[in-house]
């Protein structure tokens, strides 16, 4: 009987599997088949979800409601029900739960329908994942893990699955301590004692030298934790405003030191304010820079202008 095989034949004389799975484990040593069938079918898996399992409201906000089903990931392509194989949409504002948006290929968010599908296959850039190369900044100093002096790699000191479980409990617990610190993202409630270190600033970014506060007004109100429905009080809150702007075209103070958040010029036909820098306009007009009574000094980009002003 003829040993081994025919180059040109392309391995054809092992007809069964049990044969073709002993080529591999000779090629690449025992049990290498096992290891190959992981990937079995590996780009035909996906995730899915399907049209009853979220809704869309009227800002392209996807919230998913499936039982057992979570948001896809930011980042993560997708496709849609009309090209279930043409990847080409990409994931975004995502919140790792049950929300995020989609947009397509120009980058233009859309409103998606039908199932949603994402391809599950693991790549080669997946598996390199797993064990990245890093740089080796100090090799004569410790790893910190124990007295091996540097010996022991720190990153993969611990397998795979040890490091899933982490992750896994460090997610359960930055969702528990989202619950209790206040976001700059998002509105926050608390029905709890909040603690503050160090000062807080309420502004109202919209407010006017003639706005007063209303209930829509950002700041600090008190609500009768006994009768919450009865409605909430502003605390702290001044009306009061140093700036006075009864005639026409004219803001005006009489306090000795009085500053704007938020200056706005609306400026009418040669009524126009101007810069000077040194000796030199920014803009020319007709009037003459000696008939200006006052300037106010403007820092712009570190440097400092001169508002030519007068009455």
């Amino acid at each position: 009987m003829a040993q081994g095989f025919v180059r040109d034949l392309n391995l054809i004389e092992s007809d069964t599997g049990a044969l073709d799975r002993g080529i591999l484990d000779n090629l690449g040593g025992a049990n290498i088949t096992t290891d190959l069938l992981l990937f079995d079918g590996n780009f035909k898996f996906v995730s899915k979800l399907i049209s009853s399992d979220y809704s869309v409201d009227a800002s392209n906000v996807v919230t998913v409601s499936g039982e057992g089903k979570v948001a896809f990931s930011d980042g993560t392509k997708i496709s849609l029900e009309s090209e279930a194989t043409n990847f080409n949409h990409e994931v975004f504002d995502s919140n790792g739960i049950d929300k995020f948006k989609v947009k397509n290929s120009s980058g233009t968010t859309i409103t998606p329908s039908g199932t949603l599908r994402r391809n599950d296959g693991v790549s080669f850039n997946n598996l390199s994942n797993l064990s990245s190369k890093r740089l080796e900044t100090n090799p004569s100093a410790s790893t910190g893990i124990g007295a091996d002096d540097g010996a022991s790699d720190l990153f993969n000191e611990f397998s795979s699955a040890s490091q899933v479980d982490y992750i896994n409990g460090q997610l359960g617990l930055y969702y528990y301590k989202r619950e209790r610190i206040p976001l700059t993202f998002e509105d926050s409630s608390f029905d709890s004692t909040v603690k503050f270190r160090g000062s807080v600033m309420i502004v109202d970014n919209d407010a006017t030298v003639s706005t007063v506060p209303g209930a829509s007004t950002p700041g600090l109100f008190i609500v009768d934790a006994n009768n919450p429905s009865a409605g909430s009080t502003r605390a702290f809150s001044d009306a009061s405003n140093p700036w006075n702007d009864t005639v026409s075209g004219v803001l005006s103070t009489t306090e000795a030191n009085s500053q704007p958040n938020v200056l706005k010029l609306n400026p009418v036909s040669n009524n126009s304010p101007n810069f000077q820098t040194g000796s030199n306009l920014i803009v020319s007009e007709t009037n003459a820079v000696s008939s200006y009574n006052f300037k106010l000094p403007v820092t712009i980009n570190g440097e400092t202008f001169f508002l030519l002003l007068k009455s």
